[in-house]
């Protein structure tokens, strides 16, 4: 933005664009995969719309995944500009500090529809009660905020399943004893605090080592803000030389590095694997949809109250914190998988109850409701709410 009398070329633009909503955007650098998961889905509500970023260097590579415009407004005055006539809804895919610039516009709806959906102890983050509507996956999202405490309307909560996950291949029947499985192994960061440190990178060479042990081709993918710890980037780099000597000694085509980060997407890790291996995040819920087992590593050693603190980890395998279980956990999920049955109670309530033929129509129509002028969200039915929600 460049204002100048009668305000700039960009305001220009964008009054002549009309937009119906708006994708606001702030985050650290490298962030750009929680607005580019969404650009599909975005563009498929099929109303003129454009994305907001805060900070310049996500303007190029926002730009280069969508046709709706991308505009860098750094500056209060540059967001008023940006509002122009016409704008209804607002949607948010994160936390950002900078979030409440943009929610100080009365005249919009809010909409936080998160990037991902997670245990983790962000994905209760009491900041969500600010937005006029908070889409969820499933159930289990809304049950997360009470356990925590968190106090959130129910007729704020939208559930609309996880429309990313619509091309992964789902798996009826249980694969076990497989003679030469693949396995996803997905470690998370370190987080910004300790109570959102999940990552396994400290027993990941235990980990590889037994998966090579068992005759598995893996398949690694970091967390994309893995390299901001220096220890868990040294972790890595030695995950990728283990497997890459591997390959080269047994011709096993494992998949590393940028190629399991940049060339594949999430959707074509987990349809090439048979199992996963992960830490508590945002994968597991992804790969529930599948219906392919998994296995949850808890690092904060909470031993029986993991599963209590981490209910989607009761649909899987629990790997203790120094790894001393692998051997078992791994036949649980290669050979035997006793919790194949149980997992397709716990895909619908994290994942909602939604045809996979058109999976992904849960979040199109409620975000097309979003825009119809006057639309308010009936109060969810007595019976609804007083459904007990299923266990794992």
């Amino acid at each position: 933005f460049r204002p100048g009398a009668g305000g700039s070329a960009a305001a220009r633009a964008l009054r002549a664009h009309r937009p119906e909503f708006l994708l606001h955007f702030s985050a650290p650098p490298g962030s750009e995969y929680q607005v580019t998961m969404w650009l599909p889905y975005l563009e498929r509500i099929g109303r003129p719309f454009f994305v907001m970023v805060r900070e310049p260097e996500f303007l190029a590579p926002i730009a280069a995944a969508t046709s709706a415009p991308v505009v860098y407004c750094p500056t209060l005055k540059a967001m008023d500009e940006a509002l122009v006539p016409g704008l209804k809804v607002a949607f948010y895919v994160n936390h950002g500090a900078k979030n409440s610039h943009c929610i100080r516009f009365s005249q919009l709806t809010h909409v936080q529809i998160h990037h991902g959906d997670s245990d983790k102890a962000p994905s209760a983050n009491p900041v969500t009660a600010l937005f006029d509507r908070n889409f969820v996956a499933g159930r289990a999202a809304i049950d997360r905020y009470a356990r925590a405490g968190v106090d959130i309307p129910a007729e704020k909560f939208v559930v609309v399943g996880r429309p990313q996950v619509e091309s992964i291949e789902v798996r009826r029947a249980p694969a076990t004893g497989l003679a030469n499985p693949t396995v996803l192994y997905t470690p998370t960061w370190t987080g910004h605090h300790a109570d959102a440190n999940y990552c396994s990178l400290p027993v990941g060479e235990t980990i590889v080592r037994g998966l090579l042990a068992r005759g598995a081709t893996v398949i690694l993918r970091a967390h994309p803000y893995t390299g901001q710890n220096p220890a868990s980037a040294r972790q890595l780099a030695r995950l990728t030389e283990l497997l890459a000597a591997d390959r080269a000694r047994t011709g096993r085509q494992h998949v590393f590095g940028a190629a399991a980060s940049r060339e594949l997407s999430l959707v074509d890790c987990v349809n090439r694997s048979d199992a996963l291996v992960s830490d508590v995040s945002g994968v597991i819920s992804d790969y529930l949809y599948s219906g392919k087992p998994y296995a949850v590593t808890d690092m904060a050693g909470d031993g029986d109250r993991f599963v209590e603190r981490f209910p989607l980890a009761g649909s899987g395998y629990v790997l203790r914190r120094d790894a001393g279980n692998l051997d078992e956990v791994l036949g649980l999920l290669l050979d035997t998988d006793p919790k194949a049955a149980a997992r397709w109670g716990t895909r619908a309530h994290y994942l909602g109850d939604f045809p996979v033929e058109s999976y992904a129509e849960a979040f199109l129509a409620a975000a097309r409701r979003e825009l119809e002028p006057g639309w308010n969200p009936p109060a969810p039915r007595a019976a609804d709410a007083m459904t007990p929600s299923p266990t794992a």
